[in-house]
């Protein structure tokens, strides 16, 4: 399993950008620095916290009102150097998913011309620092607005979270035969493996994987700032065949690649380590298209959930937690031990 994994993600990874040697402290500093440097006094004010400010682990991925720097107070200059620093934080692809729930965001504000239950804003995306970016440091850094909200947190100058990450998708797939974007899915992958997952199951094999009770309307784990261990659900990795270990892995892989490829590899090497008795994929809700379902991955440290129960299943939530390093929890925990005796 853990060949699989690895032989897949760097494969995935190799094609999208060229895999850096090790994670720069330098590259991530560098790029928030460009941003800040290129605010006013004002923008700052907006966009600067301290590092312990508890607004750092307040994150939300609902039409909120929200606190940092909206995207549409910025020059288009501006705009340019933020789009670096999403570049240098993510892959590609990440990239792209981010840049895509805006463009929803964007779709929606036309369909809808302010007649729906929410105020449709493409520009109300925030951007955050916490703490001073230098390369050694430790600071961090999130990106959030509505079905959209990436977290990084960087110690002595390494990337050691890029957790909470969630990105939502509304609707699921577009189908307008008007727009020119008809046909358009931004989460296609994690929705359609899932399924194809559960349905690649037997009889036997679905009785274990299917979580009792109704389906959730959510993704379970919500917003919380820290994940707990929660009790193993579904049928696990080892009880799989060949076909469904590698649809699994793949479906990791859509996840843990949306952070830089550095980053994604060592996650993975740590994913992959993972006993295949310690894994578990749950599932819940129907097995057709159009019917509403949830599906979570989950490990001792780690849990991937997919929610597309709303708008009659047209809408999609996704998200990544890390039980350790979510806001880089764990990793500061014994920073501060070692560093200070805290």
């Amino acid at each position: 399993m853990r060949k699989v994994l690895l032989f897949l993600l760097i494969a995935c990874l190799t094609q999208q950008t060229q895999v850096l040697a090790h994670i720069s402290g330098d590259e991530l500093s560098a790029a928030a620095n460009k941003v800040l440097n290129s605010l006013n006094e004002n923008q700052r004010a907006k966009a600067c916290f301290d590092f312990d400010n508890k607004e750092r682990t307040h994150w939300i991925y609902v039409p909120s009102v929200r606190l940092g720097l909206p995207i549409k107070e910025l020059t288009e200059a501006q705009q340019k150097l933020v789009q670096d620093l999403l570049a240098t934080s993510l892959s590609p692809v990440g990239k792209n998913k981010v840049l895509g729930v805006q463009l929803l965001e964007e779709y929606l504000r036309v369909k809808e011309q302010g007649k729906g239950q929410f105020v449709r804003d493409p520009g109300l995306y925030y951007i955050s620092f916490f703490g001073t970016p230098t390369a050694n440091g430790t600071w961090g850094w999130r990106w959030e607005g509505h079905h959209c909200s990436q977290n990084f947190t960087i110690v002595d100058g390494k990337l050691m979270g890029a957790t909470p990450s969630f990105i939502g998708s509304n609707p699921g797939k577009i189908t307008d035969e008007k727009s020119v974007d008809n046909g358009f899915e931004l989460l296609a992958f994690e929705d359609l493996r899932g399924r194809e997952l559960a349905r690649s199951l037997t009889p036997e094999q679905f009785k274990k994987a299917l979580i009792k009770g109704e389906t959730p309307k959510d993704v379970v784990s919500k917003n919380t700032p820290k994940l707990t261990p929660r009790s193993p659900q579904g049928i696990s990795l080892k009880e799989l065949s060949p076909e469904q270990k590698k649809i699994l892995g793949q479906i990791i892989i859509e996840y843990v690649g949306r952070a830089r490829p550095d980053f994604a590899i060592q996650e993975m090497k740590e994913i992959s380590a993972t006993s295949e008795d310690l894994i578990y994929f749950a599932w819940s809700g129907g097995l057709e298209v159009g019917q509403g379902h949830y599906y979570c991955i989950q490990g001792p440290t780690f849990l991937f959930e997919l929610d597309n129960t709303q708008n009659n299943a047209n809408h999609v939530h996704t998200v990544w937690r890390d039980l350790k390093k979510d806001f880089g929890y764990d990793v500061l925990a014994e920073h501060l031990n070692t560093a200070h005796g805290k």
